[in-house]
């Protein structure tokens, strides 16, 4: 089979995310091929082509016009900031042909989000987004003890978690993730990933009651080379979520995230999965579970034996393959989209019933709906009046 010819939007010469998460992969399969890089300008694009040592042969583009005019392009991925996903893929979907990987989130918004993927079903193509957590090993052993029935029903599920970015210091480059309207944030980039990946494990949402807050209103942006502030800048952005509620199971369910960094030694994350004979502990260092943390810790406690195991998770051929951890979830997305096996990674359908649950989100917190009903136990007007 002819390998899938890839135009890739975002590829710089140096650090980025498709530089550590998309080309180690995509470089030494035998299923893709990089025939194009599009960036901000021509000379970018040769630059990337020549520091990443792609074939002489690789086009330079400086526009989705010309990735759209290519015949020679099947797949467009782009990784760029979610501000300008819509910008760049509209003008390639209308023109039509071209299959589309983009990172999450898929837009700024829902609307973005839902035209997007309308335009791609409307010309046919086939479409992935970037939430590869459901591809993580430790994730889908997760859900490999459960549908084993090894904890017996699930009762509930916790999800405790540290987003690392949004708290008192950031770095200046990513100063854009305090700004809501950007559309890259903790609840629509961290929340969502980890919200994703754990949903495949234990099922979706069926009701609920949330709270999103900005408690730091402001951040300060620091330089690590200087070591000094070089500026204080608003935030928008929440910086704390608490859902609570039931699956469609009827498990109960909770998830805690904020904001900056866990305390040091502990994790990043914790996930509880309580069932009728046994519990599952999940931890690991980073909160994003479509990342693949190297301390990934699964345990299961068998209530009637009394006794807690360690869960391995048997290495795959990425793992083998020795990819940075970045590129393995991302490049069990590419193989499983490369064969087809559209059971195995998330296309833009799914990028809208996320786009879809975040937006819900903002609207109750516009509202005040998902505060809940006001305390009264201690007003005097809950029940019997009596002298305290």
């Amino acid at each position: 089979m002819s390998p899938i010819r890839v135009g890739f939007i975002g590829l710089s010469a140096s650090s980025s995310w498709g530089v550590t998460a998309h080309l180690p992969y995509l470089k030494d399969s035998s299923k893709y091929e990089i025939v194009a890089l599009c960036n901000t300008s021509i000379e970018s694009a040769q630059a990337a082509i020549a520091a990443h040592k792609l074939p002489a042969s690789t086009k330079a583009y400086d526009s989705p016009a010309a990735i759209a005019a290519d015949p020679d392009i099947d797949l467009v991925v782009c990784s760029i900031r979610v501000d300008r996903h819509y910008p760049f893929l509209k003008p390639i979907l209308e023109a039509g042909g071209k299959d589309v990987y983009c990172e999450w989130p898929l837009g700024r918004n829902l609307a973005e989000g839902e035209e997007l993927a309308a335009l791609a079903k409307a010309q046919g193509v086939r479409t992935m987004v970037g939430l590869q957590g459901r591809r993580g090993p430790g994730a889908r052993k997760v859900k490999d003890l459960i549908d084993a029935g090894r904890i017996g029903d699930v009762l509930s599920v916790s999800v405790v978690a540290d987003a690392v970015n949004l708290g008192a210091e950031e770095l200046p480059s990513l100063a854009y993730l305090q700004d809501r309207e950007v559309g890259g944030n903790m609840v629509a980039i961290h929340l969502s990933h980890t919200l994703d990946t754990i949903s495949q494990a234990v099922g979706q949402l069926k009701s609920y009651n949330s709270i999103l807050a900005v408690k730091r209103p402001s951040v300060r942006l620091h330089d690590p080379a200087t070591n000094k502030t070089v500026d204080t800048i608003p935030r928008s952005s929440h910086d704390h979520a608490l859902i609570q509620g039931r699956l469609e199971s009827g498990a109960l369910f909770s998830v805690h995230m904020r904001g900056g960094p866990p305390v040091p030694g502990s994790p990043g994350i914790t996930w509880r999965v309580y069932g009728t004979q046994g519990e599952i502990v999940f931890t690991a260092a980073i909160a994003m579970l479509n990342l693949t943390s190297p301390d990934e810790r699964i345990q299961l406690h068998d209530h009637s034996a009394g006794t807690v195991e360690d869960v391995a998770v048997p290495p795959d051929a990425l793992d083998e393959a020795n990819l940075p951890l970045q590129a393995r979830n991302v490049g069990r997305l590419y193989e499983a989209f490369a064969e087809r096996r559209t059971a195995e990674y998330p296309d833009w359908a799914d990028a809208v019933v996320r786009h879809r649950l975040v937006d819900e989100l903002y609207e109750r917190e516009k509202t005040g709906a998902g505060d809940g009903e006001p305390a009264k136990y201690l007003s005097g007007t809950y029940g019997a009046s009596l002298e305290l």
